[in-house]
């Protein structure tokens, strides 16, 4: 049966408004009722993601977050996988050197992104709450978790090739979004903070659900026997998992673990 259930958040579980299903907390009530571990799993920090939840829901949740460079128990850093320092001033140098690219540094003390005179990072705030503006990236100190980047030019073509050429291995880098890429320490994925999870939790992949819609989900969902993809998912992600469900407008997330979960033993395949 199902152990555990993780999902990413926007362009999955979250519909194109960025609201949680309606039925979301009456099937989470019925799902943990049988033991059933639910984890989210996303791009966005802890302080972007934790409020979508009421806060007696928060405190039973498992967060991965920033893809997999933190996760949280309700409010309470369990894991952190973070970038260090020489490594990070190194990208800092080299989205510098390539041009174009505009970052914003996810860390501990908060997010932080410099001054644009075109208005681009107030779209930051619909995935980052309390974003500051500073004058140096190399000022913000203590725990860095990853860095998003947008390329305009692309960044399954362009941003991610030219970050690979120079770093190679050193580095994570997963394409979140035609102009987006998360930059984590080598071996942060999603993927790998759920196996984490499994491995305390003595949850197998065959025990495991796992929802995403884009490249930064595809190491999570190999993590899961029982994978899926939103119907408004990547092409690509949707050939590698093993179901393709209902779009995000139509609640294909409850409606799968409403099939596959809540009554497993009637609808195995």
């Amino acid at each position: 049966m199902i152990k555990l259930i993780a999902s990413d958040l926007d362009g999955t579980l979250l519909d194109s408004r960025k609201s949680l299903p309606p039925d979301f907390f009456e099937t989470f009530d019925e799902f943990e009722r049988l033991g059933i571990t639910f984890a989210v799993a996303s791009g966005r920090t802890y302080s972007a993601a934790e409020h979508l939840f009421p806060e007696e829901y928060r405190k039973r949740i498992t967060f991965i977050c920033d893809n997999g460079a933190c996760t949280y128990r309700g409010d309470k850093m369990t894991h952190v996988f973070p970038l260090d320092r020489p490594t990070y001033e190194d990208l800092l140098d080299a989205c510098d050197g390539i041009g174009g690219f505009r970052p914003v540094v996810c860390a501990e003390s908060g997010v932080y992104h410099l001054k644009s005179s075109d208005g681009f990072f107030e779209d930051v705030g619909k995935f980052y709450k309390h974003h500051r503006v500073i004058d140096d990236l190399r000022e913000v100190d203590g725990t860095i978790f990853k860095l998003a980047v947008c390329d305009e030019r692309g960044t399954y073509t362009h941003g991610k090739p030219e970050l690979d050429r120079i770093f190679g291995d050193r580095l994570n880098i997963q394409v979140s979004g035609d102009v987006w890429m998360d930059i984590m320490a080598a071996g942060v994925s999603k993927g790998a903070a759920l196996r984490e999870i499994q491995k305390r939790l003595g949850i197998t992949s065959d025990e495991t659900m796992a929802f995403g819609d884009y490249f930064n989900d595809l190491d999570m969902l190999r993590a899961a026997e029982w994978s899926f993809c939103p119907e408004n998912g990547h092409e690509e992600v949707k050939r590698q998992t093993r179901f393709v469900c209902a779009d995000c407008d139509h609640n294909g997330v409850i409606e799968s673990i409403r099939k596959y979960a809540l009554n497993y033993e009637e609808t195995a395949v």
